[in-house]
């Protein structure tokens, strides 16, 4: 009996114990296959073939790499064995270059490869521990390479053909499962993207059948559709029939929403797909239609100044022209060429004046306009501007009154410039647009209070009875270019606001408008400016000051009068004058009113003719252009002061006649010595004003 026991594990009819386990490993990959069905994520998926596999076949080895396409190298993933800790991560994970090793070998040709000695094989990397037996097959989907389960034996030889069958179907299964999970990820990851996208995204069918609809896509109608439904839209079925001719077609739908009263327009891109359904991929486009129309409107407008600075511009140039004309070829007596010539002033100060408006809203549109603060004496300005007017509201049949508070300070700290910009527009268009009645500026002040110590506010107020203006263009005719009415016995060209506006910006204050059709209207304008002084001040006096206002006081033109011409007093002069500029004509013409007033005129052409009059002449008073060929002013002033300097001579105040009014060009000039500057054209009073200055200064030195 005991023989034949013996015999029998030996028996060719009974199998051995190997062959038993390895008819179990068949039997498991249907137990398996169906273990991975429930499973979607791709590391879960690659633990559960670790551990519910691999241990069933009684290896004691066993890691599955995954290669990462984008450094071209093999990754460890998940383990079986001593590499796996709880079958959640890896114990000192490593990572395999393409082609090295058996596993990089495997995963370069795809082919699978079963080692009885890796002692012989040269190329071998340890990981935790040498053995000896390894079988490493590839994870392949079609020709793509996604990893290797690699799986190692203490014994020689230990893995056999039948191994390597069972663990390449194994693997065949787990490429399937990859793939699809990753093709699950991907397409949740997608309908996720639509669902969760701003933008309206929705499919229907040739009969408009929602098959997919956003949330996005919901709110562009008012009845939220869902799937299912069908969606009824003016315009889609002839955007969809033009879809399945040619592939795409654009699909506008206009909504207006009771709710909220607003109108919003979207547009689809309507997409022909090859299943017949059609995508929509859908914009807001409410904000760029609202950008258009507002360019038009911009376009409009300025079309609309283009005429009106046509007209502007050409109306006093044909007066000058004209009035030129009668000068050269008639015989006028002294009256009347007196008056022609008040014309041609007046019409030359009104082309000034637009051009003035032009570049003062072009600074303040780029920015580059900045403030000139200096101590001023507020009281005499305001005089002066009311005089100004006053004149031109006389002829119009209106009263044009000032009342200013007791407490106003007689001198600010702003800009002076700006504070007369500010009226001179606001009393300028008021008296344009006031038939009769009166135009009044009201001034107040409002100082430092106990609970506010830091309080300082200047508030302008000009109201007239004149058309008014309606609400609905209170804020149109603050824009530029853009006018009350277009009414064509209205001159101007509509800058004025504008600049009124950007000033008030500029000097961080406020401007309100109170107005209605035929009411009048009311400009006010709030002011955070500081007093020169804190004295006590008594009622204001608009018949005393005290001479030392230097603002230009009408910038609207003169009237013509022959009063305005009275003969000028001759000035006193020490010193003659070195008169430097390229242009004839101006040369000729400061010449000519240099001369009138007492002056010996030197002239020169350009920065060297300068250095070297100055060189002859000695310390005098020069009247310095800035941009001149050969040399310009700048550098000229500087070579006569560092002469000055090195030599030990008098200081000669120049003073740049320049047509660059340009702040930043005001900077170089005194950044390079020049001592003041005045801006062609110029206003000859202003001229004269400057060089009594200079003339003050320079007998200064002289004593």
């Amino acid at each position: 009996m005991l023989p034949a026991m013996n015999a029998m594990p030996n028996s060719p009819n009974r199998p051995s114990r190997q062959d038993v386990l390895r008819l179990d490993a068949l039997g498991l990959l249907s137990e398996f296959a169906g273990d991975l069905v429930g499973i979607e994520d791709p590391d879960a998926l690659l633990w559960a073939v670790a551990e519910r596999t691999i241990s069933k076949l009684g290896w004691l080895d066993c890691v599955i790499y995954l290669r990462d396409p984008h450094r071209d190298i093999l990754v460890q993933k998940a383990a079986f064995g001593p590499k796996s800790i709880d079958y959640k991560s890896i114990f000192q994970p490593i990572e395999i270059p393409m082609g090295r090793g058996i596993v990089g070998r495997v995963a370069s040709t795809g082919e699978s490869i079963r080692v009885a000695d890796t002692s012989r094989f040269i190329d071998y990397i340890a990981d935790d521990a040498s053995r000896l037996s390894e079988l490493a097959v590839p994870i392949c989907w079609g020709d793509q390479i996604l990893g290797v389960i690699d799986s190692e034996h203490p014994d020689p030889d230990f893995y056999t053909i039948e191994d390597q069958l069972i663990l390449e179907t194994i693997a065949g299964i787990t490429a399937a499962k990859i793939q699809n999970a990753a093709s699950a990820q991907s397409k949740q990851a997608l309908a996720l993207f639509y669902e969760r996208n701003p933008n309206a995204v929705l499919q229907i069918d040739a009969s408009r059948t929602i098959s997919f609809i956003n949330q996005s896509a919901q709110m562009c109608f008012p009845e939220h559709p869902q799937c299912g439904s069908t969606l009824n839209r003016q315009g889609l079925e002839e955007a969809l029939q033009i879809a399945a001719e040619k592939g795409h077609a654009t699909w506008r739908c206009t909504q207006s929403y009771q709710e909220t009263g607003e109108t919003r327009t979207r547009e689809f891109q309507v997409v022909h797909l090859p299943s017949g359904q059609f995508n929509l991929y859908g914009n807001d486009i409410t904000h760029l239609l609202d950008l258009q129309k507002a360019a038009e409107a911009a376009n409009e407008a300025k079309s609309r100044f283009l005429s009106v600075m046509s007209h502007e511009i050409r109306t006093p140039l044909n007066a000058i022209l004209g009035l030129t004309d009668l000068l050269i070829h008639d015989d006028p007596n002294r009256e009347e060429q007196l008056r022609h010539l008040a014309y041609m002033e007046f019409s030359g100060r009104h082309l000034l004046s637009l051009v003035n408006d032009i570049l003062d809203l072009e600074k303040m549109a780029s920015g580059k306009a900045t403030s000139l603060t200096s101590e001023f004496n507020f009281h005499d300005l305001i005089s002066n501007i009311m005089d100004s007017f006053r004149n031109r509201a006389e002829r119009v049949g209106l009263e044009l009154t000032l009342s200013m508070g007791s407490t106003v300070p007689e001198k600010l700290v702003t800009d002076a410039k700006w504070i007369t910009q500010i009226l001179n527009n606001l009393i300028s268009n008021s008296i344009k647009y006031t038939e009769q009645g009166h135009v009044r500026l009201l001034i107040e002040w409002e100082g430092p209070t106990p609970t506010d110590p830091e309080h300082r506010m200047l508030r302008m107020q000009v109201a007239d009875t004149g058309r008014g203006i309606a609400k609905k263009e209170q804020d149109r005719i603050l824009k530029p270019f853009e006018q009350i009415q277009n009414d064509a016995n209205i001159e101007g060209t509509g800058l004025g606001l504008a600049i009124v506006k950007s000033i008030v910006n500029q000097m961080k204050g406020t401007l309100s408008i109170l107005s209605a059709r035929g009411e009048g209207s009311t400009f006010t304008v709030e002011l955070p400016v500081a007093a020169a002084d804190s004295g006590t001040r008594g009622p204001w006096n608009p018949n005393i000051g005290d001479g030392q206002n230097e603002e230009p006081s009408d910038l609207s033109g003169g009237n013509g009068s022959l009063e305005d011409h009275a003969p000028e007093k001759k000035m006193e002069p020490k010193c003659p004058i070195l008169l430097t500029d390229d242009n004839e004509l101006n040369r000729f013409v400061a010449s000519k009113l240099l001369s009138r007033w007492g002056f010996e005129v030197i002239e020169a052409k350009d920065g060297l003719e300068a250095i070297d009059a100055w060189k002859r002449q000695g310390p005098c008073i020069i009247l310095m252009d800035v941009q001149m060929p050969n040399m310009d002013g700048i550098e000229a002033t500087r070579h006569i002061r560092y002469s000055e300097e090195k030599e030990g001579a008098l200081r000669s105040p120049i003073i740049a006649l320049t047509a660059d009014a340009e702040e930043k060009t005001l900077e170089r000039i005194l950044a390079c010595g020049m001592d003041d500057r005045i801006v062609k054209p110029f206003d000859p009073p202003a001229l004269r004003g400057i060089i009594e200055r200079a003339m003050a200064q320079f007998k200064t030195t002289l004593s």
